[in-house]
């Protein structure tokens, strides 16, 4: 079931919206049906055993067959939704634990796959997060990689906005009549400090970001580091 539109801004748009790969049932589901198996085998090779076997057999089978209802309904309530400004991560039956991390904090991200992973599809998303020790660790995602390339591809277009947003005039009509800049900057494009509520710490990340990525070279990223920090 996609995330609500209530849960989304007006302009917002869903990129992924997943639920764990169904690798999240192996371990119940494999018990379950070796259980039965099990079961099975005793009925038929002792089918007149007293009503007790009967009972300890009922409760082999119970046990995990209510551990994979419970993974089943866990399993309904976690999500991973990347929109173009945010990713959330929801988990939790009875309780709700949910993530909202604007993709302006996303440092880095890694996929970590094993072998059978990498054939199931399947494997460990983590995001390296600004101000966060040891990153964010999302297990079971389905095919891992190619959601990191989603990601990836947003910071980057986030990133050029933003370049193009500030980028100083090349001409000398340009400094002549320098183009008029929107007080609203566009959605996860960090604000000018000279914008209302703009935050100075939001254009560094930015800035470290596309230094990382080569747009920017080390003496320029650190003369405007210099600027913004000479703001505070």
């Amino acid at each position: 079931m996609p995330i609500s539109t209530d849960l989304l801004d007006d302009d917002e748009e869903v990129l992924v919206d997943l639920r764990p790969h169904w690798v999240f049932f192996l371990g119940p589901l494999f018990l379950t049906a070796a259980s039965i198996a099990v079961t099975a085998v005793v009925v038929h090779e002792f089918p007149k055993a007293p009503v007790a076997v009967a009972w300890i057999l009922a409760v082999v089978i119970a046990l995990p067959a209510l551990w994979l209802i419970g993974r089943l309904a866990r399993w309904f309530g976690t999500s991973l939704v990347v929109t173009d400004r945010r990713i959330v991560f929801r988990s939790g039956v009875l309780g709700r634990r949910v993530v909202n991390l604007r993709l302006q904090r996303v440092v880095d991200t890694h996929c970590s796959q094993g072998p059978f992973e990498r054939i199931i599809g399947s494997g460990r998303l983590i995001l390296e997060v600004e101000g966060e020790e040891g990153g964010i660790a999302l297990d079971d995602v389905r095919r891992p990689r190619v959601l990191q390339r989603v990601i990836s591809r947003q910071l980057g277009q986030m990133d050029v906005a933003w370049q193009q947003q500030h980028r100083p005039p090349t001409s000398e009509r340009d400094f002549d009549n320098p183009p008029r800049q929107d007080r609203t900057p566009p959605s996860g494009v960090p604000r000018t400090s000279g914008d209302v509520g703009g935050s100075i710490p939001d254009q560094l990340v930015a800035l470290d970001r596309l230094r990382r990525q080569g747009i920017l070279s080390e003496q320029e990223f650190a003369n405007k580091k210099a600027e913004l920090l000479g703001r505070i």
